[in-house]
């Protein structure tokens, strides 16, 4: 599997809070994208918290041997919610981080997608398709048919989630095991905020490899304004 991943800070923040990672175990991939929150000093240690923890949980079930890519996501993803929450607790300069997170396990017959928060999964091919579903007040307002989604992207609470990592004691992720025939987009909402879909699909297919694409995802997410942190994670699977 070939993978690209980029993280840039924006046009209009000082501090860049996501975090990435691309991690090889053997004939396995993680594939992580966090968005932190919480200000200078705090959403940044949350996302960095969050993506480490996940790797050391991922990286030793794998080296264990097991194969139950679900389970082992679910656990390290409980786990990164607890050791982000911690740190908050530990430190009142940090009270009320917290982190997005969209997580990949990519083998050679499985792959499991888990999330919470809005940071998103897209499968490319001839078209796009958003796989993961966000956990924020506007995607329940769309689920319940109160708003369309074209509403949703001005509507004033369109930045509020109903999950983070950190934030309680618990949280739900969910968990997707899709199909997935060419590309694989891991992203943080600092690049759909400012690239329509349409164009995310269009850049990515016409790009001469996905390195070339990662660079024009975060050239065009600045170029249309660059307003939050932008990262993304393109894989050839």
């Amino acid at each position: 599997m070939h993978v690209s991943a980029r993280t840039d800070v924006g046009q209009h923040k000082q501090t860049n809070e996501d975090a990435v990672v691309t991690a090889q175990f053997g004939d396995v991939s993680l594939l992580v994208v966090a968005d932190g929150m919480g200000g200078h000093a705090a959403g940044d240690v949350a996302s960095e918290e969050a993506t480490t923890e996940l790797e050391d949980h991922v990286s030793a079930a794998i080296t264990d041997g097991r194969t139950d890519y679900e389970a082992i996501l679910e656990e390290a993803i409980e786990s990164a919610n607890e050791r982000v929450r911690e740190r908050a607790e530990a430190d009142a300069s940090r009270s009320g981080m917290g982190t997005t997170v969209v997580a990949a396990i990519v083998g050679d017959e499985q792959l499991v997608i888990g999330n919470v928060g809005d940071s998103r999964a897209y499968d490319i091919a001839d078209a796009l398709t958003q796989i993961t579903v966000d956990h924020s007040i506007v995607q329940e307002l769309i689920s319940g048919g109160e708003i369309t989604p074209e509403e949703a992207t001005a509507h004033p609470q369109r930045h509020v989630l109903t999950q983070a990592l950190g934030t309680e004691g618990d949280v739900e992720p969910d968990f997707f095991t899709p199909v997935v025939e060419n590309y694989l987009l891991l992203c943080s909402d600092g690049l759909t905020e400012e690239v329509p879909e349409e164009m995310i699909r269009e850049v990515i297919n016409d790009a001469s490899g996905i390195e070339a694409a990662t660079d024009e995802l975060v050239q065009k997410a600045n170029e249309n304004g660059g307003s939050d942190n932008i990262s993304v994670i393109l894989a050839d699977v």
